[in-house]
């Protein structure tokens, strides 16, 4: 199992075995790694497990995340990185068997994703078996709203009661954007209203293709898109 191990000026002040699929550090004691020190904000930064990675995304803190002395918005970790949250660092240690599935996918040539997406198209099986992509977004900070799959072909957002992703907020409109599902992927269309939608800082008027590891914002609300792959039904 990977670990977590925390930091402070080269002395271990604590543990943390990775026994979920995310966690999340900051100041806030509802947070699954708590850094109880002002450079750190309430909800500073997160790690997601995909598959055999482990995801590491800031969650826009004041003083930003650092791996490596390298400023990061998101990144995949490595066995022995040093993640920087402030004045302490956090030591990732990979498990045995995450480091053998890394390296087998180091070791493999990666096809560009136009050639990737259209030989999974056609043979549309893996090891006999059955697979497909779909995409997930996270909600990142304090929202109890957590991971939504996106199985339809079109997911509205908004505060509207036919939304599949029901967001609140006074200028939140009652479909303030739309994801739809498109054989190249998925792409999120700015619906109208007074919120504006964001997809990496930057306001989107129309639409737009996600990739893995956008961020999304719409009012107060951050979320994460990533797809994963699942067992067709």
């Amino acid at each position: 199992m990977a670990k977590l191990i925390l930091m402070f000026k080269d002395q271990v002040m604590q543990e943390f075995p990775f026994s979920k699929e995310s966690m999340t550090i900051g100041r806030n004691p509802e947070n699954n790694i708590q850094v109880d020190n002002l450079a750190v904000s309430g909800y500073h930064a997160k790690i997601d497990k995909v598959g055999s990675k482990f995801i590491l995304t800031d969650l826009q803190s004041t003083n930003s995340t650092f791996v490596n002395d390298k400023k990061i918005v998101s990144c995949s970790l490595k066995d022995r990185d040093k993640i920087q949250i402030g004045k302490h660092v956090i030591l990732f240690l990979s498990s045995e068997k995450d480091r053998a599935e890394q390296s087998d996918i180091d070791e493999t040539m990666l096809l560009d994703t136009v050639q990737q997406r259209e030989l999974l198209a056609k043979q549309g099986t893996v090891a006999g078996q059955s697979l497909k992509k779909i995409g997930v977004l996270s909600f990142l900070g304090s929202s109890e709203i957590g991971e939504v799959k996106l199985v339809k072909r079109l997911s509205r957002i908004g505060k509207a009661d036919n939304c599949e992703i029901k967001l609140s907020g006074l200028f939140m409109g009652n479909t303030a954007a739309a994801i739809s599902k498109r054989p190249s992927g998925y792409t999120i269309t700015f619906t109208g209203g007074m919120t504006k939608l964001k997809v990496n800082g930057q306001v989107i008027k129309e639409s737009v293709q996600l990739d893995d590891y956008d961020t999304i914002e719409l009012g107060s609300y951050k979320l994460q898109f990533y797809q994963k792959e699942v067992e067709s039904i």
